[in-house]
């Protein structure tokens, strides 16, 4: 298939310019005759000299070029498009030959060039912004939602496995610090805090600074503007909040604070993944809902604009 459409191509630009510039200058001496004589005299077989319509000569050479056209569609792009609007204007010049003989033809030419170029113009300004919409949703997806919804998916994932079927990380610590003050399951409690540590130092947080930082470098991508940047301030307000969590553990002389002993203080919620409120929760939550429906809208939103695209060439890559 691909070899057949090489060749297709191939005889198009080989073939099709030469046909379309012989068809251009017909019609051009058509019209250009039509504007000053009805007719004109062309010597024929018995060598006599019979009367020939100037218009017809335009109509052959119109004709020659409408289908130089249909050869380029499916080849070249916007082929289809120029064919319809030729199409409607050599069909508009003959109607008014018919019913309109004594129009100033020049005039009127002139102004179906034109109408034309402006025709063309406002189809080509159509797929410029559609292709700049086009453009711009592929930045969000890729430079903003796409990694956003990527990060939040996967530490939403590594936080339902470090946390080991708990209802949350308050009832995992709260397990944790019950089996730490026991003496007889002191170590499975120092066990699970550090474990959770780890998961905080090494995926959770790291990913919550590319999330930061994504965030930050792409904020002219937002889609809602003020409406979700409130959302997106709190997040970097956590992540803040974060880095004095993983700051005062390192400061202990370790990378995620479990080689001193541990006390009380060092199961809260506080200490181990930020603030413990129901405000920062539903933030959270609501972070992973709005970004992943945001990246479905923008997919939405670029299949249209790609069948728009499209439908405006009328399949001529298809």
């Amino acid at each position: 298939m691909a070899m057949l459409r090489c060749l297709k191509c191939s005889l198009v630009v080989v073939t099709l310019p030469p046909l379309l510039a012989v068809g251009v200058i017909i019609a051009g001496i058509g019209a250009w005759a039509t504007a000053r004589q009805p007719t004109f005299f062309v010597l024929g077989e018995d060598n006599r000299l019979s009367p020939v319509p100037c218009f017809g000569v335009f109509l052959f050479g119109a004709a020659v070029v409408i289908l130089v056209f249909v050869g380029c569609c499916g080849v070249i792009s916007g082929s289809r498009s120029m064919l319809r609007v030729y199409t409607a204007c050599v069909a508009a010049l003959l109607m008014l030959y018919i019913y309109c003989h004594d129009i100033p033809w020049p005039a009127f030419s002139s102004a179906v060039l034109i109408v034309t170029f402006f025709l063309n113009y406002l189809e080509n300004k159509k797929k410029e912004t559609r292709r700049n919409k086009l453009n711009h949703v592929n930045e969000q997806l890729s430079k903003m939602y796409g990694p956003i919804s990527g990060y939040r998916l996967a530490n939403r994932k590594s936080y339902l496995k470090a946390i080991g079927g708990y209802k949350n990380l308050r009832e995992y610590l709260s397990v944790a610090e019950s089996k730490w003050r026991d003496p007889k399951s002191r170590d499975e409690g120092t066990k699970m805090l550090k474990s959770w540590r780890r998961v905080l130092f090494h995926v959770t947080h790291p990913q919550d600074l590319k999330t930061e930082e994504t965030i930050r470098h792409n904020a002219h991508l937002f889609e809602y503007g003020v409406k979700e940047a409130e959302l997106f301030q709190n997040f970097i307000f956590h992540v803040n909040y974060e880095k004095l969590i993983v700051a005062n553990w390192q400061e202990r002389g370790d990378g995620f604070g479990i080689n001193e002993p541990f006390g009380e203080e060092d199961f809260a919620r506080e200490n181990n993944a930020g603030i413990s409120d129901d405000t920062t929760t539903k933030m959270l939550a609501d972070m992973v809902t709005h970004v992943k429906e945001t990246y479905d809208t923008l997919v939405v939103r670029k299949q249209k604009l790609m069948r728009e695209m499209d439908e405006a060439s009328d399949g001529d890559y298809e």
